[in-house]
């Protein structure tokens, strides 16, 4: 045994164990140590979260109390529920469901043709016409002819014919329309799918061209289980390609619910965004952003989203270029960053220099001198340095050099320029990177942090030189982006007006001068408590939305053709209103239970939110 092994060995004669084992319990001991000095900061985070938990419970109590004094708040969320419900189980409530088209882009529908505008509870929607050839020269002439549908697409988006089972024949035509005797053709008494023909009926010349045989099957699965007999079967009638009437109204509610809730979460998230910015910052950054603002309000939001739809009409898919597309990360990050370096590394109670002495213009607006550099070199230089390499690491290195460099910049410039002091920075950065207490991560920073850093990883691995956002950018997302495009600037002067209440209460001013960043009070103090208006204007717009979109579908400029979608139906049934209005009725009755819902909604949570109901 050589003398490392001995040392290793040796026993120590206080704890009688190894000295190589007393320094492993050492280190065992240390960490265990720090996480038990933990277990106060974690209880105590624990405490808060439970409490923030109880009062979030307390809170919607209170809000479901004062909701529900209202009876047409309470029809309109019954009425919302309702058509959100129909919209998730259309699937499982329809009779009639779409295909998908052979690139698996959207979603189409059989056109057969029969039977064509039939009024709600027909009997005519269990029967079928099928031609029977009767020319015993033609190759296809058989005295036995199955009973079978017309072509339909299967899964794997092929043709096909099922084989019906016929209960008894209706009527027989010949070509020219003319009714024939019934009695030329009966079913098989041993094989209801199989039709017969009579010597009769191949035997006259006259009917050499065929005949059309109308005959009632078995039409079970187009029957609802849930309704009476007699009163299952096309409740809605059907439109005049042969579809069923009341299953596109079903599928019609996911097309509009999307539509209304996409839009209304964008627009609203865009708004909070820039009516954010512009009062809070205010001056000049406020004035131009009403500006902008006001430009929109001049012109009718119905007819600029009809002239944003007509100028994408080219437009196939949407997609970025990988560089631009990376900006928003990368900005995010070093947005947090530079937060970071400001509020840990440098003292909050730093000595102002800059104050003390006589600023030249150049420093005093240095600010301002950033914006054209940065713009420059987003412009000019980013992409061909971004783009140099097409993989993963390259872009990877090159955003996190940016990231860097934008830390670097903050780091001069707070001391060099503003002659802030480092004093204590060694402790600060090592508390903030305390892991004796998860808890205090969980907040909506991480979260953001999160997803900005996979929308990086993700979208640096793009092959090619563009990111695709949306694949198949048909006419139902040309209209969300217009009215995303139309929708935005109402938001923005809404929040606007709420900022700058807000961020004059005194709460807000002790944050202001304890020294908490912009970013924290923005997100912390101000929104918290702006959002109220928001939240009711957000509910009212969903209805809104619907009601444009089912509005540029009418007018030709939305859903295509035979899209089960309320406004293009209610546009496709507009020829045949005098003779069957039912057509028309049933789609425009989903589009108003809709909107009347969300509206009644909305009217409902601005009663929770007015601060006279909260006593």
């Amino acid at each position: 045994m050589s003398r490392g092994d001995e040392k290793s060995d040796r026993i120590n004669p206080i704890t009688g164990t190894k000295v190589g084992e007393n320094v492993q319990q050492e280190s065992n001991t240390t960490q265990i140590g720090a996480w038990e000095r933990g277990r106060g900061d974690r209880k105590e985070s624990q405490r808060r979260l439970l409490l923030a938990i109880i009062q979030s419970g307390s809170d919607l109590r209170r809000s479901w109390k004062i909701y529900r004094r209202s009876l047409l708040a309470m029809l309109g969320l019954f009425m919302v529920v309702s058509v959100t419900l129909i919209s998730v189980f259309a699937d499982r409530i329809a009779v009639e469901h779409p295909y998908r088209n052979l690139q698996d882009t959207e979603d189409l529908w059989s056109i057969d043709y029969e039977p064509r505008r039939l009024a709600p509870f027909d009997e005519g929607c269990d029967w079928h016409e099928q031609k029977i050839i009767t020319n015993t020269r033609s190759a296809l002439f058989s005295e036995e002819v199955v009973a079978e549908s017309d072509d339909k697409v299967g899964d794997d988006n092929r043709y096909y014919r099922e084989t019906l089972s016929a209960i008894k024949i209706i009527k027989i035509e010949d070509s020219k329309g003319y009714d024939l005797n019934s009695s030329l053709l009966y079913i098989h008494p041993d094989n209801s799918s199989i039709l017969v023909l009579t010597q009769e009926l191949y035997d006259n010349s006259s009917l050499n061209l065929g005949v059309w045989v109308t005959y009632e099957f078995d039409n079970s699965d187009m029957h609802h289980w849930w309704l009476p007999d007699g009163y299952d079967v096309c409740i809605f009638g059907t439109t005049d390609t042969g579809q069923d009437l009341f299953s596109k109204v079903l599928y019609g509610s996911r097309v509009s619910l999307k539509i209304g809730f996409t839009v209304a979460v964008l627009t609203v998230t865009i708004g909070t965004i820039v009516g954010s910015i512009s009062g809070y910052y205010g001056g000049r950054t406020d004035e131009v952003i009403m500006r902008i603002c006001d430009i929109f309000f001049a012109v009718p939001g119905l007819i600029l989203a009809m002239a944003f739809v007509a100028a994408m009409g080219s437009v196939t898919s949407l997609t970025i270029p990988v560089s631009l597309g990376v900006i928003l990360p990368i900005l995010l990050l070093a947005s947090f960053f530079r937060s970071y370096i400001t509020s840990t590394i440098f003292d909050d109670d730093r000595v102002q220099g800059l104050k003390s002495r006589t600023m030249n213009i150049a420093i005093r607006y240095r600010n301002w001198i950033y914006i054209p550099i940065i713009i420059i070199f987003l412009f000019e230089l980013w992409s061909s340095f971004f783009e140099q390499f097409d993989s993963r690491a390259w872009r990877i290195i090159v955003s996190l050099s940016i990231i860097i460099v934008a830390g670097a910049i903050t780091f001069a410039d707070r001391k060099f320029i503003e002659d802030s002091k480092l004093d204590g920075a060694a402790d600060r950065i090592s508390n903030s990177f305390d892991w004796t207490n998860p808890w205090r991560y969980l907040t909506m920073r991480t979260i953001v942090i999160s997803a900005a850093i996979v929308l990086l990883f993700r979208f640096s691995g793009t092959e090619g030189g563009e990111i695709t956002l949306i694949k198949d950018f048909d006419r139902l997302w040309k209209i969300q982006a217009a009215l995303i495009f139309t929708g935005w600037p109402g938001y923005a002067r809404l929040i606007r007006g709420q900022v700058l209440y807000v961020k004059e209460m005194n709460f807000v001013e002790a944050a202001r001068s304890v020294g908490a960043p912009s970013g924290r009070i923005m997100f912390r103090h101000i929104l918290p408590n702006a959002w109220a208006p928001l939240l009711v204007a957000f509910t009212l717009d969903i209805g809104g939305t619907i009601l444009s979109a089912s509005g540029l579908s009418f007018i030709g400029l939305g859903a295509k053709s035979g899209t089960a979608e309320w406004g293009i139906l209610v546009s496709e049934s507009r020829r045949y209103f005098l003779n069957d209005p039912h057509l028309m009725l049933y789609p425009g009755l989903a589009i108003a239970v809709t909107v009347l819902g969300f509206n009644l909604l909305g009217d409902g949570i601005r009663d929770v939110v007015d601060p006279k109901n909260r006593r």
